[in-house]
């Protein structure tokens, strides 16, 4: 048993070092990558309330202790491929839905991209970051941004809500989501995008969603807004997760096979922001990456 322990601590750390060695701030400044993990944990270890830093987009952002928050501290930016993308997609007057907005990193950078002209509709359940999200958007005065604390699926009405430990991993779930990083479950608000922008009026010109494996529910939930024609049709920009999928009793690969049912081309988002062909990721480890579907040509 001891010996089975220790193999599963040096394999765990053998882990970490790969995806430390494998981000970008470290290839740069080794040294400086690990002082300012050390610092991270130094300054939870003190102080348990938001922390405000500046983002690598030029803004301020209230963060809490999530890998996201972590990862902007560290980087500057938690995913530099989909803040460039979103940097060089958005425009004045564009309507934004981000779901699973967290803290709000990207809802506040594509609400400084499309201006006030422009509309973000961010939607987030969990109470916590939704908190920080009316922070983060109320000190930056961000009026064009409406903000949402409810999930998105494929049905308006309720659904258990998952909290774990790492908030940025809650998630809706089937039945039974238990385990030992699970904090509590209730029960939340959820819409269907269908029915949302019926309500609001117009159609997002791009839709972002992060919800830890429920991604294909959004989708189904949007049906009419998919099956609009390709000059109208939103742009998505999704996590594609086979283990937050399983996590949810869903499959990774059946959230291109709805997207190309509606007439979506899927392309791979790489960290540079640029688009490549659409390849699912394999084994080992289902690495969570991030696509962009649109039924136009993106140039």
């Amino acid at each position: 048993m001891v010996a089975r322990s220790r193999g599963k601590a040096v394999s765990s750390l053998r882990v970490r070092f790969a995806r430390l060695a494998a981000r970008e701030d470290f290839r740069a400044r080794p040294v400086h990558a690990v002082l300012r993990r050390l610092l991270w944990r130094l300054r939870w270890a003190v102080r348990r309330t938001p922390w405000r830093v500046r983002s690598g987009a030029g803004f301020p952002l209230w963060i809490a202790r999530t890998g996201s928050g972590a990862l902007i501290y560290y980087q500057g930016l938690s995913e530099p491929g989909t803040a460039k993308f979103l940097k060089n997609h958005l425009r004045e007057a564009m309507v934004v839905a981000d779901i699973g907005a967290h803290f709000g990193e990207f809802t506040v950078l594509a609400a400084l991209r499309v201006g006030r002209s422009g509309a973000v509709h961010a939607f987030e359940p969990h109470e916590e970051m939704f908190r920080l999200l009316e922070r983060n958007v109320a000190a930056l005065g961000l009026r064009q941004v409406r903000l949402n604390c409810c999930a998105v699926s494929d049905m308006d009405g309720e659904a258990i809500f998952w909290e774990r430990a790492e908030a940025a991993s809650s998630s809706l779930a089937a039945s039974d989501a238990s385990g030992a990083d699970v904090r509590r479950k209730r029960l939340v608000r959820t819409c269907r995008l269908d029915s949302y922008f019926e309500a609001a009026g117009g159609v997002p010109d791009l839709i972002k969603a992060d919800v830890e494996g429920a991604e294909r529910r959004v989708v189904l939930g949007a049906a009419r807004l998919c099956s609009l024609p390709a000059d109208r049709a939103p742009v998505w920009v999704l996590e594609y997760s086979e283990t937050a999928c399983r996590r949810l009793g869903e499959s990774a690969a059946a959230l291109t096979e709805q997207l190309e049912a509606f007439g979506y081309r899927c392309y791979a988002l790489a960290e540079d922001g640029t688009l490549g062909p659409w390849s699912p990721p394999g084994p080992p480890g289902f690495p969570t990456v991030n696509l962009v579907a649109a039924k136009r040509s993106l140039g």
